[in-house]
């Protein structure tokens, strides 16, 4: 083999090695895809109303970026505040890039804190940033919020939101609680001026909240609507059970939505000493030496038994019957003396051994 045809052949080896190798790994290389870019949504249920004298703000959490994935890369959430006249008419919505040049950023809430912001799926924020509560009631404001993902990349403002916040009561005074057999009976003493101390006070109503456990939140609401006298009957409760609650002025139920902070907590634990209502048609005939007793049942929901006593007539002892509860609507009493003439008496019992007035009746001879 002569030199050149040596080199030749090393060539075609190194050509179709080359070949082999781009046909088995060549092929798949693919062109580079761009990072996937994950932006949380920006909010459109931005909504704001007035609590004493500051602002709250609600809006949801996102779970979707602009990309539709889920969102986990939530960083932050910013508050933007724009103060305006209170008199102006216009409740438009401003352009964006005129909002942002204009607007103040009050509040930052970082991802390590939404837990004190979150309630279910909900952040309820606060703002408390007015640096002068003077002239609070002077103007109106404009909000929006800003999530923000840990690239500090944003998809824009939220909706905006409007409120021009007006002067309303404090909470009231003097919560007191009564129990009764159905309901749990709150009153309170209404306030007298307004927090800025203007008269007369601004009362819409007033809001009912209930816990069973102070430590957790939120209380409950227990009105539908704002209650306009200061007093309130709580019907669905448990005797025995212990309540929190607490009363709160509704300064405006309209737009803006305006209240004041809940009242001092006041624990309440309904005991049940209200005895039920006696049976009804209570009946002892004496057939074949057995005292036949028959009855209709008591109207009270919580009636547990009946206990009814025998007494011989002549004498003064009252004897039961049975020492356990008679839990149906009738009884055979025996033995006893047919000879001998007998009142029986009964008295329904309820979960709580408060016992009715007695309904007594003298035994029918057959």
């Amino acid at each position: 083999m002569n030199l050149e045809s040596g080199i030749s052949n090393l060539l075609f080896i190194l050509f179709a090695t080359l070949a082999v190798l781009c046909g088995a790994g060549c092929a798949k290389i693919s062109a580079p895809k761009p990072p996937e870019v994950q932006i949380p949504k920006a909010a459109t249920d931005l909504a704001v109303g007035q609590a004493s004298d500051f602002i709250v703000l609600t809006f949801s959490k996102p779970d979707r970026n602009t990309n539709g994935s889920e969102a986990k890369t939530l960083k932050s959430v910013d508050i933007f505040r724009l103060s305006e006249d209170a008199v102006t008419n216009d409740t438009g919505a401003l352009p964006e890039a005129r909002f942002a040049q204009r607007a103040l950023q009050v509040m930052s809430i970082p991802s390590s804190r939404f837990s004190e912001y979150l309630k279910d799926k909900t952040f309820v924020v606060p703002d408390k940033s007015f640096t002068d509560k003077s002239k609070f009631y002077s103007y109106r404001f404009r909000y929006a919020v800003l999530f923000v993902n840990n690239k500090h990349q944003s998809a824009g403002f939220s909706n905006q939101a409007l409120i021009a916040p007006v002067p309303i009561p404090p909470a009231p005074t003097g919560l007191s609680a009564e129990g009764t057999q159905n309901a749990i009976r709150l009153r309170w003493t209404a306030p007298a001026e307004n927090m800025d101390g203007s008269k007369p006070s601004r009362i819409a109503g007033y809001n009912i909240y209930r816990s069973e456990d102070p430590q957790k939140v939120p209380t409950v609401l227990i009105n539908r609507a704002p209650v306009t006298k200061p007093e309130f009957e709580d019907l669905n409760f448990q005797f025995g059970a212990t309540y929190h609650y607490s009363v709160s002025t509704v300064g405006s139920a309209g737009n803006p939505w305006a209240e004041s902070l809940p009242s001092e907590e006041l624990p309440f634990t309904p005991r049940d000493t209200f005895a039920p209502d006696p049976p009804q048609n209570f009946n002892a005939l004496l057939q074949n030496g057995v005292a036949i007793l028959l009855w209709e049942p008591s109207p009270s929901k919580d009636v547990a038994g009946y206990r009814i006593y025998r007494l011989e007539k002549g004498t003064t002892a009252r004897l039961p019957v049975q020492t356990e509860l008679i839990r149906e609507l009738s009884f055979r009493d025996s033995p006893i003396d047919p000879e001998k003439e007998y009142e029986y008496e009964i008295r329904a019992v309820d979960t709580y051994g408060n016992e009715s007035s007695p309904v007594k009746t003298e035994m029918e001879k057959k």
